[in-house]
Formats: structure tokens, sequence, C-alpha cells
């Protein structure tokens, strides 16, 4: 390997041990208490190398979400690649893909959902709005047309893909929500009773009968 393909992954390294280590405080301390000295501390490094690489929180927690989105949209990417003609599981399928992209990081999924509500994606500057919104969009065209192959191939009743990718989805937000603001006043989390409940209502409903085929 040669000198700058070294340093080239050294600054890559680097710049993950930021993200995770805003991630950490974060999930410690929340979006408010979380400082830039905090976060240097956290990842052992000096103010002045912190701010080499990014010059706010904010830029911090972006660019740890987008790589959390970014892994969402290959997750997409490839079970839209993979389907079977001859599943009758998309929807389980699918609702799994939602579980296991939550699950893979939960705090990034919280910060996600932070900074996507109103007040703060408002008070962000243009550039990291549009940042955000960019791969927000590019990540909902692909669960729009992941949907559509659904219809397609018969998994699906034949309504609007964009709506039907909304419903799928923002029921799986909503249990989210629910849950974090159960654990925020330490109550019992029934995730996975209310995620295996969900499924089976949009089974119900919007899964195509062998009828209908």
């Amino acid at each position: 390997m040669g000198i700058h393909e070294r340093k080239e992954r050294e600054k890559g390294e680097r710049r993950k041990l930021i993200l995770d280590a805003a991630l950490k405080v974060y999930e410690a301390e929340g979006y408010h208490a979380t400082t830039m000295e905090k976060i240097a501390e956290v990842a052992e490094l000096s103010r002045a190398t912190l701010y080499l690489y990014f010059k706010t929180k904010d830029e911090i927690f972006t660019y740890a979400i987008l790589d959390f989105l970014s892994y969402f949209g290959q997750l997409l990417e490839e079970f839209g690649a993979s389907l079977d003609p001859d599943s009758k599981d998309f929807l389980g399928q699918l609702w799994a893909i939602f579980i296991k992209f939550y699950e893979s990081d939960p705090v990034a999924f919280s910060a996600s959902l932070y900074f996507h509500q109103g007040e703060m994606i408002r008070n962000l500057s243009p550039e990291l709005r549009n940042l955000l919104a960019v791969k927000g969009s590019a990540n909902y065209k692909t669960l729009c047309k992941v949907v559509q192959k659904g219809i397609q191939l018969g998994y699906l009743v034949a309504e609007d893909p964009r709506s039907l990718a909304e419903v799928i989805w923002t029921s799986f937000l909503g249990i989210v929500h629910l849950e974090h603001s159960k654990k925020a006043m330490g109550r019992k989390s029934h995730f996975e009773e209310s995620c295996a409940l969900t499924l089976k209502g949009l089974e119900q409903g919007l899964a195509r009968r062998t009828t209908e085929l």
C-alpha cells in the first residue's frame, strides 16, 4: 500500500471514529448536551484535529445519518434485485429489512428521526438540509420501486406504489417512535410484539389474495 492510500485509509478510519463518538455522546446525553469538545474527548482526539474533519456537531451528525441511510438504501436495492417470483412472503421479507436496518444501529435511527423533525431540519444549514433531502429522496424512490415490483409480481394489491410504500414504512416508523417514547419514560418495550401484530395487519390488508391472481 502506497503512502497516499495509507493516508486515505487512516483519514476514513478517523472520520468513522468521530461519527461513532458523536452517536455515543448523543445516546448518553442527547443532542443539546452534545458538544464538539465532548465528541473530541470520546474520540480521543484533540479539538484541533476534530475541526480538521468537521466544523460543527450538526455536520458530524448529518454525515453519521447519511452513512446510516446509505445502508438502508443498500438493503432495499439488494432486496429488490433478489425478489423471487415464487415467494409468497414479500411483506414479511420487506418488514424484516426494516427491522434489520433499525437494529443495526438504534441510536443512529433515533438521531435520524430527530434530525428530520420540522424545527430541527429548518435550523440546519441549506447544505446539510439538502444532503439529507437528497439521500432521503433516493431511499424513497428505491422503496417505491421495490413496492412497484411487488405489485407487478402479484404480491401486493394493485394500488399506487407510492401510497403503499408510505403506508408500510410509516407503520414501522410509528412503532419505533412509540418505543422510543416508552423508553424515555422508563416503560416496558413491546417492540417485537408490536412489529408482529402490525405486519399481520398489513398482510391482511395489502397482500394480494391468490383468488385475485
